[in-house]
This record gives C-alpha cells, structure tokens and sequence, in this order.
C-alpha cells in the first residue's frame, strides 16, 4: 500500500502573507488562543512549516487556526479557507448549528459522548460569533403539543441546577443540564403551543441556557459557553424576557473581560446596558457595574467611577438578590469595585473591596468565596505581602475540594506558579505540599 503524496498548502501560505505571520507568529498565536479554551499547545515554526507542507493538524486546532486569522484580518475564515480540512475530514465535519433548538441538541449530545467534544468548541471574536443573532426562531415543527405544565417543569429545573453550581461548581451539574436541554427542552420548543405557554417555555429555556452558558465558562469551556449565552440570547428575545437578554449580554461582556478581550467586552456591556430601562433596578445595576469594569479595562477610568457609583445607588433602591438569573448584591458590587479599582491602578482601595465582598459571601457561596480569595492573595502578593496572600490562598484551598470548577483549578495552578519562588516561606511551602496533594 502507498502514501499519498502530501500536497504543499497554498491556502494557508497566501493567509500568512495576507496577515504578516511568520510561522512562529502564527504557532504562538494558534497556543494561545488554545490556553482561552483550556487546551495546553506547544507548537512551533517547525510544525507551521510541516502544515505548509501538507500535513493536517487535528481538526480542533483546524478551528483554532481559522478563529486566529479571522481576529488577524478581520473577516471571517473558514476552517475550509485554510488547506488544513482534508477531502475525508471535511465530508466527516459536523458543524455547530446556528439555529437555538439544533444547538441545544448538538451540544448536549457532545456533552453526554463522553469525548470531551465541546472543548473542541472555539470561543469566537468575530462579530458573527460574539454578538448574540436576535431574531424570531424557527416555526414549531415537531410533533405533539405542550401546555402550561411542560413550562412549569423547565422554569422549576432553573431553581435546581443553579443550587447545585453554586454549592459544587459548574462542572458538576453542565452534561446533566446540557443532557436536559438537548433531550426535554429542545422537543418542547419545537411542539405545538399556545402564545402564552410559548413565550413561558422560550423564557425557562433561555434561563437555563444562560445557566448552562454560565457553567461551561466556570469549567473553562469557552466557546461552549458563548454558545449557550448566544442560545440565551435569542430565547429571551423571542420571549420578551427583558431580565434575562440583558444577562446573557452582560455574562458575554463578562466572558470576554475575563479572557482578555477588552474591546468585545466592552461592546457587549453597552449592548446590554441599552435593556437597562426594560429591567428592574437590581438588574440594571448589574448591568451599570459590569460596563464600569468594562470601562476601566479599556482605560476610560472617569466613565468606570461614574458607572460604579450609579450602580451602587440602583442597588441601595432594592434589597439586593440572590436570583437564578441576573442576581446582585453587595457582595457582587464590591467585587466590581475591586475590578475597577485595581484597573484604574488604587490597588489598596481594591483590597479593601475586596475584603468587603467577601464578609459579605455567604458560606454556601463555595465558588465564589474560592475565586475572590484567590484574587485577594494576588492582590496582596502584588503588594509585597506573602503572609497575607498565603491567608487568602488558604481559603481557596479549603473550599476547593467540595467544587468542581476549571476556573478554580486555574486559581490553584496560578497559586503555585506565583508561590514557588517563595518556597522557602514556611506558608507558602504548606500551602504548595497542600496543593500537591490535591
């Protein structure tokens, strides 16, 4: 049996003349762009120059390399666009689906395969893939008809999954939800029903898309969670769910600050800023104190100082909530506060917002007194003072067995990265034997 002879890439050739990569540039660009999505790369010019030549990566990657050129040139590349699709693997590709309901499906479908399938799932930049298609869906074509009953059940399974993410991390509960999305909802929305019991249907649905977009971001899975924001999105347009739009975009706005991309989550937390008059004022202050950390990362500090203190004004005129969907209070606003503050470079007053919004976690609150004690510790170690991070640090390591959570695996990871030069320090030594122990 012979080989094929590999055929020299033209395609990928003429994307990095039209970007200006080198192949080392592009190789660095491609690891990135995988650690967004929690995937761990080391390529290099050596592996460009073997795709150049006519090699295949796989085709996660293929993803990775059409998502990297598109940011570059700005305009949309195909994996197809890049030589790197064979004949077979293109007749083989499964592409995600746009459409809401097919979405739900194919993702949770990947969720259950038991291959790690919505890793492969790129977070997206370009304006197609970042901001939310808001439009009517599709006609109900499936068969049967649903009632008030059927809606009744998705609203009460919000209350459930969002119990379990927030006392064990989104890692536990994301296959069962994404399982219930794909195998209960996705047949209710495409059944027959009346106005009513459809716009309550679409609403629970895209409430608990936003639910299972927020467990795939804290278990680091990036592109599967735009995705279900995305699903949110739509779902609550076409429901008139005004809440739970704005919180789809305001978690988008929240996504992209975290990986990074400062302009993206900059837009979005306009775009969701601009519901502000359609939703109460515990939701818009939300909404206000996430576009003044948008703000801040992008470098207007006075328009970020503005928007926080609105925020805590809309705040003091409700009780504050601990609601399934767009939920605030103050230990939420303080850690805005702290966002915007180390942002804009008064470290020592973020450190003291900080400290406030964790006196103000509940013991329940497992993730997010996780997540805001480490940011405390590097808050601190930044300052100079180890013995105080270590206290933090600790915090993190004691709520750390009871979560199944990427984001706070990615915590204890940066830890020990920032604790190993201080090895010596009695602390820091504990607090490394401990992480390595799991």
């Amino acid at each position: 049996m012979t080989t094929s002879p590999r055929v020299p890439n033209a395609e990928l050739r003429k994307l990095l003349a039209e970007s200006g990569w080198t192949g080392q540039m592009l190789a660095g660009a491609v690891n990135g762009l995988g650690a967004e999505n929690g995937v761990t790369l080391r390529y290099d010019r050596t592996s460009i120059s073997h795709w150049l030549s006519g090699s295949r990566p796989s085709p996660q990657v293929v993803d990775l390399v059409a998502e990297v050129f598109s940011r570059q040139l700005g305009r949309p590349v195909g994996p197809e666009d890049t030589g790197l699709v064979s004949p077979a693997g293109r007749a083989l590709r499964i592409p995600l689906p746009r459409e809401p309901v097919e979405q739900l499906v194919w993702m949770g479908t990947a969720s259950t395969s038991g291959q790690d399938v919505l890793r492969g799932v790129t977070y997206s930049l370009t304006r197609r893939g970042a901001l939310p298609l808001v439009g009517t869906s599709p006609p109900a074509g499936g068969r049967g008809r649903i009632g008030v009953s059927h809606a009744a059940a998705a609203t009460s399974m919000v209350s459930v999954f969002s119990a379990i993410d927030m006392a064990f991390g989104g890692g536990t509960g994301r296959v069962a939800l994404s399982a219930y999305l794909a195998t209960t909802v996705a047949p209710w929305l495409r059944a027959s029903a009346t106005p009513k019991v459809r716009a309550r249907l679409n609403s629970a649905a895209a409430r608990l898309c936003y639910l299972a977009g927020w467990m795939c971001f804290d278990d680091m899975l990036q592109g599967a969670g735009q995705r279900y924001y995305q699903a949110a999105a739509r779902l609550a347009a076409d429901a008139g769910d005004a809440c739970c739009y704005a919180a789809a975009l305001r978690s988008l706005s929240v996504q992209a600050h975290y990986l990074g991309h400062r302009r993206m989550a900059f837009l979005l937390a306009e775009a969701a800023m601009r519901q502000s008059h359609r939703v109460p004022p515990m939701e818009a202050a939300f909404l206000t104190g996430q576009l003044g950390v948008a703000a801040a990362a992008y470098g207007d500090s006075h328009a970020a100082l503005g928007h926080l203190s609105r925020a805590e004004r809309l705040l003091h005129r409700t009780e504050g909530s601990d609601a399934h969907v767009g939920g605030y209070d103050v230990a939420a606003l303080a850690h805005q506060q702290a966002e915007i503050l180390d942002a804009i470079g008064d470290r020592p007053a973020a450190l003291r917002a900080l400290t406030v919004s964790l006196r103000h976690r509940k013991p329940d609150q497992r993730r997010a007194l996780a997540i805001t004690s480490a940011r405390l510790a590097e808050l601190h170690l930044s300052a100079g003072h180890l013995d105080r991070a270590c206290t933090a640090w600790s915090v993190l390591l004691d709520e750390r067995p009871n979560l199944t959570s990427g984001r706070v695996d990615r915590a204890v990871r940066s830890m020990c990265a920032h604790l190993r030069p201080h090895s010596n320090h009695h602390a820091a030594k504990a607090l490394l034997k401990r992480a390595s122990a799991g």
